[in-house]
């Protein structure tokens, strides 16, 4: 953090800050600092107070009591419009970005530093440092960006607040729907600003980035804060262990060679969209199947195409010798195939409706009689799905919006327990999910692999895809571009397969894979 006093060095400092909503009190008399050109890691559970203290800080919530000190001065933001003009900027998970207009002009929409006419040719001369700051040079600043990536939409977003230039960033999960490539600009973009003086407030879920990036970490549990540590004076496993109280233990469940014998499934030349070939492999029993690609890659599509839930261009199914190619999610469902899409959601789950309802939701016909649902059979057949998926039963006639993320991909996963799954298809298993819950879903997917049920997992989480499957498929652009046994499954392997399979990028995979 360079030289000078504590007291010098600190640009922000907030001191025994509590915030109640009603009954519910998301912060408990927290403090929270960063110093000048300092990265400092936020983490926690879901519901451990990040987004309430992010909020405060950035002007969005202004109701807290304690102290918030800024640049030596006690600070009271308005709202984030003040928090901003002081030099303090969010980029959060949803996008403000106006799809239709270009890129130059979604960063200079608040018209600081623009003069009063500028041709789209200025615009887009100012942006470029802009978007060379966030690994985007080779993008054309006059391009609309919908045309861009996901990905690519989301580092434009943070290009329009480094326009302003910022004293703080805070980025709020900022990789969540992010591939490796577009993570790695985030996280090159993360030290170039460390360098140059600016403070950085990195929230993530990603065990991996907060090490990679942060010169010190702090770590909220239910409220309240404890003291920022030296990230080089911590592992995985100690900051785990602060963020939950107690050892986790083995996050990823242990692994062992499949006895593959007869495929449960066969996939046979399937071509859905997004793919430039049609593909082909097998799925067996007790196995967990990883297909591992970037944002784009296909993989989404594969899985989609095997639900029913998108259509294909050709190709067959195979399920237990039985040849078909679903249209529907329903002709998947009847063979005992289960989908979990990556926005529980939106796909996923009726948020409105009670718990319940959406973990017997795949299972009416067989919970009904005559037409009729049977109250009592759909109580028992949810009450043991929720315990088996560590699911407070008690909150059963809650709203599933209400749950924190974690218990959400839980219900989302737990609901199909009800129509026995042979196959279950997971796209982004634990997006958004925080780590305790991470290790409770990995535990499950693990446990209905060892029960005989066959798992796709497709995950553009480095970390996640090397760790948890006993094979892998790899996806790159559309195409398929390799296989990684047990043995041979590695963060390096797997990066070098879907980043830069045919060698174009001169980078070496020591480098994108540290």
């Amino acid at each position: 953090m360079g030289k000078g006093t504590m007291a010098e060095r600190m640009l922000l400092r907030l001191s025994n800050v509590s915030r109640d909503y009603g009954a519910i009190q998301a912060l408990k008399g927290a403090s929270f600092e960063v110093g000048r050109g300092e990265v400092m890691g936020l983490v926690g559970e879901n519901g451990a107070g990040k987004s309430t203290l992010v909020k405060i800080i950035g002007g969005f919530d202004t109701g807290f009591t304690g102290e918030y000190l800024y640049d030596g001065e006690v600070r009271h933001f308005s709202g984030p419009t003040a928090a901003e003009h002081a030099g303090i900027a969010i980029a959060q998970q949803e996008l403000s970005l106006i799809p239709t207009m270009s890129v130059a002009e979604n960063i200079f929409l608040a018209g600081d530093g623009v003069p009063q006419i500028a041709s789209k040719g200025v615009l887009a001369k100012m942006a470029k440092p802009f978007l060379e700051e966030v690994g985007l040079g080779h993008v054309n600043p006059m391009r609309a960006t919908n045309r861009l990536s996901v990905g690519e939409q989301h580092l434009v977003e943070v290009a329009r607040l480094i326009a302003h230039n910022p004293q703080v960033l805070i980025l709020d999960e900022p990789t969540a729907a992010l591939g490796e490539t577009d993570s790695i600009r985030i996280l090159n973009m993360v030290k170039r600003l460390k360098g140059r003086g600016k403070s950085v407030i990195y929230v993530s879920h990603r065990m991996d980035e907060i090490f990679r990036v942060s010169d010190r970490i702090t770590v909220l549990r239910d409220g309240e804060s404890q003291a920022p540590r030296a990230a080089t004076d911590m592992d995985v496993n100690s900051l785990v262990e602060l963020m939950l109280g107690f050892e986790l233990g083995d996050m990823y469940p242990d692994r062992r060679p499949i006895a593959r014998e007869a495929a449960i499934l066969e996939v046979r030349d399937l071509w859905p969209d997004g793919i430039l070939d049609p593909i082909s492999f097998d799925v067996y029993p007790g196995e967990i199947l990883g297909l591992a690609g970037q944002l784009g890659s296909g993989t989404s599509e594969i899985l989609g195409a095997m639900a029913g839930s998108t259509k294909s261009r050709g190709g067959k199914l195979y399920y237990k010798g039985e040849e078909f190619l679903p249209s529907r999610p329903r002709d998947a469902i009847r063979r005992c195939i289960a989908y979990c899409s990556e926005d529980r959601k939106r796909d996923g789950l009726f948020l409105g409706r009670p718990i319940m309802e959406n973990l017997s939701a795949p299972s009416l016909e067989t919970i009904s009689i005559n037409g009729l649902l049977n109250g009592a059979k759909e109580r028992a057949t949810t009450t043991e799905n929720a315990i088996k998926f560590t699911v407070d039963p008690t909150r059963l006639p809650q709203e599933a919006g209400v749950l924190s993320g974690g218990n959400q991909q839980k219900v989302a996963l737990g609901k199909w327990l009800s129509v026995s799954p042979k196959v279950i298809l997971v796209n982004e298993p634990t997006r958004g999910v925080d780590v305790g819950a991470r290790a409770e879903i990995y535990q499950i997917l693990r446990g209905l692999a060892d029960q005989g049920a066959a798992i796709v997992v497709a995950s553009t989480d480095i970390q996640e895809i090397t760790n948890l499957p006993d094979r892998i498929l790899s996806f790159y652009r559309g195409v398929q571009v390799g296989e990684l046994q047990l043995d041979e499954m590695s963060s390096a392997n797997i990066l070098e397969q879907i980043t830069d399979p045919f060698h174009e990028a001169g980078i070496s995979v020591s480098e994108r894979a540290s």
